[in-house]
């Protein structure tokens, strides 16, 4: 399988582990800032991996899509921000790598506290009209979880101490992240990825709870509480 990249970041890495293990040929690797002047034949690969900014990343889909070719792909979270409208079309794969951890089948509490300092809000990723805000860009994985095992969610959002991720006991800051993603690709190469199709009451529940605890600054150290029968 011939693969192509979009985005050379750090979420990158994984995917470009994960087509070693897969045996894939990586064809091209496209990163607007640091190869300015690469030119990417798009037609020439199997899949193409989008992992640039959120924000592009439905321009980029539509782009892909629209040259008329089997190509597929495969998009990091999230595909599409609230206020844009979801292509459905089943050869996006959407990436939400946690669903391939070991974890059990239903769990009490899925409990995440994220740190996010000043410098952070300096940057794209601290912009919610560049990624959809705060609870809606960070918890997606989590809340995705949290609807799967049948759990409760907290969350928050605070500018400095230690992070915390955990399903009941389990430490997802401990978990073999390369090994989620090798299992999504073995999966999405056999026709088991996630579309679009498979998150839209996801995406309601993030927008729903967005609206409530706020997207920006705003959202910055409040406690984030949904029961798993509003989930």
């Amino acid at each position: 399988m011939k693969f192509g990249l979009i985005g050379d970041g750090y979420i990158a890495q994984y995917h470009k582990e994960a087509i070693k293990h897969l045996h894939g040929s990586l064809e091209w690797v496209y990163d607007p800032i640091k190869f300015p002047d690469r030119i990417v034949e798009k037609n020439c690969v199997d899949y193409i991996v989008i992992c640039s900014p959120t924000y592009c990343h439905r321009n980029q889909i539509k782009e892909i899509l629209n040259m008329n070719s089997l190509t597929q792909i495969i998009v990091e979270k999230p595909a599409f921000l609230p206020w844009e409208p979801i292509i459905e079309d089943d050869r996006i794969n959407i990436v939400l790598q946690l669903r391939w951890a070991d974890l059990p089948k239903t769990a009490d509490n899925v409990r995440i506290r994220m740190v996010r300092d000043e410098k952070y809000f300096q940057t794209w990723k601290g912009d919610p009209k560049l990624t959809g805000g705060l609870f809606y860009n960070l918890f997606i994985h989590y809340i995705d979880i949290a609807i799967m095992l049948n759990a409760d969610f907290l969350g928050c959002v605070v500018k400095d101490g230690r992070q915390s991720r955990f399903v009941d006991t389990i430490d997802l800051l401990h978990i073999d992240m390369q090994k989620c993603y090798n299992k999504m690709y073995e999966d999405i190469l056999i026709g088991n990825g996630i579309k679009a199709k498979d998150i839209l009451y996801l995406i309601w529940i993030l927008t729903r709870n967005s609206e409530f605890y706020g997207y920006g600054l705003g959202a910055l150290d409040k406690e984030i509480k949904i029961p798993r029968d509003l989930l």
